[in-house]
């Protein structure tokens, strides 16, 4: 019934598969009891905590309504016939609608994720993940946020209706850094993708060694921007 306790359940290189319908998360919406009630971390110019890793491992539903946190290689993947068919809504309630953090090796596949005060899907220092038919739509910042990763993939991803970026690869691994045009591989790759009606298309805060290519960012307020405007922001070159 919830996506969210299947994950718990999970192991690494199990395939969780979500039968179409909608999902709200309603245990990950529990008001914090006990440490979690109470913690202590900086707090963002937006009001959002500030928290380390083990405190999200210690209260993963502070701000995610969907938490993946240290499992390797799992699948979660919609069994509906467009992502629309699977939709995680997170009312605006939950910072992110599913985050992914040193979750090495996640793949996620078809369905709708919306509605945050932040990131429909946010993937966070993780080697190797794919985001593949997903859509992240209607969400106060971004569609997809990927942050401190590398061997990345988004494919046939859709993102609209996000105040920010709909798609943005920050701080890829920079692996590329004195390789000039001549390359080996590159730490993130975007194709096939429609971000639109956002407002910017694509960002990518120190977004380096990416490779976008065969998508279409179209009628956003702006369509790309490579690096943050904003001072002092985390991973700025």
């Amino acid at each position: 019934r919830h996506v969210q306790e299947a994950v718990d359940r999970a192991t690494a290189g199990d395939r969780i598969l979500i039968l179409p319908g909608l999902y709200r998360e309603e245990p990950s919406l529990a008001p914090p009891s006990g440490a979690c009630a109470n913690l202590q971390a900086p707090r963002a110019a937006l009001g959002y905590l500030i928290m380390s890793y083990d405190q999200q491992v210690q209260c993963p539903h502070e701000q995610n309504l969907v938490a993946i946190l240290g499992k390797d290689n799992l699948q979660i993947e919609g069994t509906g016939a467009s992502p629309g068919d699977v939709v995680i809504d997170a009312q605006f309630n939950k910072l992110n609608a599913l985050r992914a953090d040193r979750a090495d090796g996640v793949y996620l596949r078809n369905f709708t994720a919306e509605r945050t005060t932040f990131n429909a899907v946010y993937i966070i220092e993780t080697d190797g993940f794919v985001i593949d038919r997903l859509v992240g739509r209607y969400n106060d910042e971004y569609g997809f946020l990927t942050f401190s990763t590398d061997h990345g993939l988004y494919t046939d991803c859709e993102a609209y209706g996000n105040g920010d970026s709909g798609v943005y690869p920050g701080a890829a691994s920079n692996i590329n850094a004195n390789r000039k045009h001549d390359v080996d591989r590159y730490a993130i790759e975007i194709r096939n993708c429609d971000s639109h009606h956002n407002l910017l298309g694509y960002s990518g805060t120190a977004g380096n060694s990416v490779w976008a290519h065969d998508n279409d960012f179209h009628d956003n307020t702006a369509g790309v921007s490579m690096d943050s405007a904003f001072p002092d922001h985390p991973g700025l070159p």
